[in-house]
C-alpha cells in the first residue's frame, strides 16, 4: 500500500510510526482541507495561501458572503490545487433548515481529481 503523505492531525501509527494517507483521494482531501481552514498569511513564505474561512466567522449569514467564498475557494483550488476541478459548492445553515444548529453552516464542497478520474465530496461545519 502507498504513502502518501503523513496523515493530519498527525497521529502514531505502529506500522509507519506516523499515520499517513493511502491513496490520492485522501490527500486530494487533507489538501483541500488544509487550503480552506489555513488563513491568508498563516503560512510561511507564501502570504497568499488559503481562504480563510474563519475570517468569514462574523459576516453575514447571506447569499452575498457565500458567494465571496465561492470566489476565494475557486480561486485558490485553481492556484495551488490545479489537479482538482470544483464542481458545486453549497451552503446550508439554520436560515434554510430550521433543524440545523443555529450560528454554524455546513460547506459542502463537490470535486473532481483529475488524475485518478474520480468524485469526491468535502463536508466541513464552520
Amino acid at each position: 500500500m502507498s504513502n502518501y503523505s503523513p496523515a493530519l492531525p498527525i497521529r502514531k501509527d505502529p506500522v509507519n510510526g506516523f499515520a499517513n494517507t493511502q491513496t490520492i483521494k485522501e490527500v486530494s482531501m487533507q489538501n483541500l482541507k488544509m487550503v480552506i481552514l489555513t488563513a491568508p498569511g498563516e503560512r510561511i513564505m507564501d502570504p497568499s495561501f488559503g481562504v480563510g474561512i474563519r475570517n468569514f466567522l462574523f459576516e453575514q449569514n447571506n447569499e452575498s458572503t457565500y458567494s465571496m467564498i465561492r470566489a476565494k475557494i475557486n480561486s485558490q483550488v485553481k492556484e495551488y490545487l490545479p489537479f482538482l476541478e470544483i464542481l458545486n459548492i453549497d451552503f446550508d445553515s439554520d436560515i434554510n433548515d430550521p433543524n440545523f444548529k443555529a450560528n454554524t453552516v455546513l460547506v459542502t464542497i463537490r470535486f473532481f481529481i483529475t488524475p485518478t478520474a474520480t468524485e469526491s465530496v468535502l463536508s466541513l461545519t464552520v
